[in-house]
C-alpha cells in the first residue's frame, strides 16, 4: 500500500499523519511503480504553493493483515542559507 498527503507547505515538517491510501499493488516486485495518475485523481496536480509531499510504503501479508514492513520519505533538510 502506498499513502500521500496532499501538498504541503515548505514549513511543514511532518505530515505523515495526513496521508491516505493513493495506491494498492497487489503483487510487489522489483519494477517501478507509477503512482502519478493516482496520486492527481485523489488530490488534484501539486501546486508550486505546496510542493512537499509525504508519502509511506507498508507491506502487507493480504491472508492475515499483519504489516510486514513500513518505509516513510522525507525531504532532506535545507542547507542553511538556501530557501531564504
Amino acid at each position: 500500500m502506498i499513502e500521500a498527503t496532499e501538498g504541503q507547505s515548505n514549513g511543514v515538517t511532518r505530515a505523515h499523519s495526513k496521508a491516505s491510501a493513493v495506491k494498492l499493488v497487489e503483487e510487489p516486485d522489483a519494477s517501478v511503480i507509477d503512482i502519478r495518475a493516482d496520486y492527481v485523481a485523489k488530490y488534484g496536480a501539486p501546486s508550486a504553493a505546496a510542493l512537499k509531499i509525504f508519502f509511506r510504503y507498508y507491506y502487507i501479508n493480504s491472508a492475515t493483515g499483519e504489516m510486514l514492513a513500513e518505509t516513510k520519505w522525507e525531504p532532506a533538510a535545507e542547507p542553511a542559507g538556501e530557501g531564504d
